[in-house]
């Protein structure tokens, strides 16, 4: 590609897209930004820094709807309808130090004026461009251009004294009403696409409105952050790097996890979404994603105010890491309620991890000895699903689970000697049992490993050393019981597997205990006699089973040689007579 074709190729990108809306809304910010940084604290005009955002939110209105309105450029009226939310956001920032500096009856004039401004400007822009918004949404963002303003003005220190320790119970609440705000959208959403029909744009759902209301899920998050930073009361806001200009200090103690309950909320919202369209693959996708909502609760900072705030909500509440597990159960149990596909399953998998983070865990280095009851509770409920779907997978999974929780559990027992005997019989005997009552494809693989796992446990049962304390007729008498089993397994079901364990098991049985009785022989009688004697009882042995076996008292597989077919003597022909000389 030549370079001028290159440089056409750009400039139709820029001139279709048409980003300089929101470069030149950016600049603006940061200069605003950039005079609070450098001019001094005591001389900095809010009001003029209020107006200055505050005439550049106008143009930018009065730009969007004459863009629209004359000229049907959409694709720049979606940005610059966005910008306005931001701006909304800057405004209201700006009033922060005015909410430090002025008396209260001047805070509630300016909270009103802040929100008629914002809400005046909405409207205008929405009648100005022809857009219709329905009442589920109209509501709703009103209340949260309200929530911009009315925050500063309730946390302030000087419009609503109150001691430090509340003022932070304060900062933190606010993206909880956030979230709560966002529940409003509950009926839009269900209103779904034909609420929005005939909106004035070209945009459909979910597009519109919900970039916007996006952009107010933003918006909350830097507004909390802004509010931690400006009336936090652990620290001075702005600190002094030498002899150069005051620095803001970010110590503060918002984190992450204050906005916890907002991604909830925003969960719940998509998961109602993915319902009313009856998207499937939607749906799959909500429950896939949902636990990155635990990344909030992870810690982001090492700050001396951030930790000092986290310690006094865990103390609380609890550890963000606990309450969002509790919170991701609750919205796994709804969406199973309401037939989500791999909710059930992610719900399970949630309840587990409580084995190991408990309300003071704030990190890997902190998770909590495992406990049993959350192992238990998964292994009970898939114990219940696998039997309703008769499924032996399902099954086997549950027994695994529940046997790790009581394999947890037996060490404050009597059997904390046996855990290992005890959780091993235990998971055993029931993949057994699940093998012969299910009739699935998993479950002929439980068959065959429970059949080949009894000439295995019989072989550890006489060579272990630790076995070696129990008796050895014990021993035999338990090897004996399993070979008796797989002989009436083998029987009852038709199953070779155990026709070959039961033969297996045998052999290691008539091993161990000919071996022992020679033992025990040759201490008393001649070695060569002993010797002979066992040869004597494996002849007969041998030719016992070449009897049962002509006999047909032996499957077919169970002999190398051909049996010799003999007629039975009915069918068995006299010899002709010989003929006479007469006839010759």
């Amino acid at each position: 590609m030549s370079a001028s074709a290159s440089h056409r190729s750009v400039l139709r990108y820029l001139y279709n897209h048409n980003p300089f809306y929101v470069i030149s809304a950016v600049l603006m910010l940061f200069a605003v930004r950039s005079a609070y940084g450098t001019i001094e604290i005591g001389s900095i005009n809010c009001w003029v820094m209020m107006g200055v955002l505050a005439g550049y939110t106008l143009l930018l209105a009065g730009i969007g709807v004459l863009i629209v309105r004359w000229g049907k450029v959409w694709e720049d009226a979606r940005s610059i309808l966005l910008l306005l939310l931001l701006l909304f956001l800057g405004v209201s920032v700006s009033m922060d130090d005015l909410f430090s500096r002025i008396t209260p009856d001047q805070g509630m004039l300016l909270m009103i004026g802040g929100f008629l401004f914002s809400a005046v400007v909405s409207e205008a822009v929405l009648w100005g461009a022809g857009i219709r918004l329905g009442a589920r949404y109209r509501i709703p963002y009103h209340l949260f251009l309200a929530l911009f303003y009315f925050a500063p003005w309730w946390c302030s220190p000087e419009m609503h004294p109150r001691p430090a320790a509340e003022l932070e119970w304060t900062l933190f609440l606010f993206p909880v009403v956030g979230a709560i705000l966002f529940l409003f959208l509950l009926p839009a959403v269900r209103g779904g696409v034909s609420y929005v029909k005939g909106n004035g744009t070209p945009w459909g759902w979910p597009w519109f409105p919900w970039i916007a209301f996006g952009m107010f899920a933003a918006c909350i998050s830097l507004r909390s952050f802004a509010l931690c930073l400006t009336f936090g009361p652990a620290g001075p806001m702005w600190i002094t790097s030498g002899s150069g200009p005051r620095l803001i200090s970010f110590d503060t103690l918002w984190g992450f996890y204050f906005l916890i309950p907002l991604g909830f909320v925003l969960l719940l919202l998509l998961l109602e979404g993915s319902l009313v369209t009856k998207n499937k693959t939607f749906q799959a996708g909500v429950i896939r994603f949902s636990p990155l909502l635990l990344l909030l609760a992870m810690p982001a900072t090492t700050g001396r105010v951030h930790t000092g705030f986290l310690f006094k909500v865990t103390d609380v509440l609890g550890g963000p890491i606990w309450l969002t597990l509790w919170l991701l159960i609750g919205f796994y149990l709804l969406a199973a309620v309401r037939r989500v596909p791999g909710a059930f399953t992610a719900g399970l998998g949630a309840v587990a991890l409580l084995s190991i983070v408990g309300p003071q865990t704030l990190g890997s280095r902190t998770l909590i000895e495992p406990t049993p009851w959350p192992l238990l509770l998964d292994g009970g409920l898939l114990l219940m699903l696998g039997l309703r779907q008769r499924s032996s997978g399902i099954c086997a999974a549950g027994v695994l689970a529940a046997t790790a929780g009581i394999w947890l559990v037996i060490p404050d027992t009597v059997l904390f000697e046996y855990r290992f005997t005890t959780c091993f019989h235990l998971l055993w005997i029931s993949t057994l049992v699940l093998g012969l009552t299910m009739k699935d494809d998993f479950s002929r693989v439980l068959q065959c490993a429970s059949a080949l796992l009894v000439p295995l446990v019989a072989v550890v049962v006489i060579l272990n050393e630790r076995a070696m304390e129990i008796p050895l007729a014990w021993r035999l008498s338990y090897v004996a019981t399993w070979a008796v089993g797989c002989l009436l397994i083998a029987r009852l079901w038709s199953n070779r597997w155990f026709t070959y364990s039961f033969a297996a098991t045998l052999s290691i049985l008539l091993y161990t205990s000919a071996t022992y009785g020679f033992r025990l022989a040759t201490r008393t009688l001649d070695q060569s006699a002993v010797i002979a004697f066992l040869w004597s009882v494996g002849a007969l042995l041998l030719a016992f089973l070449i009897s049962a076996h002509k006999a047909r008292w032996l499957p077919e597989y169970a002999w190398l040689i051909p049996r010799k077919e003999t007629p039975p003597e009915d069918e068995i022909l006299p010899p002709p007579p010989e003929s006479s000389d007469e006839e010759k």
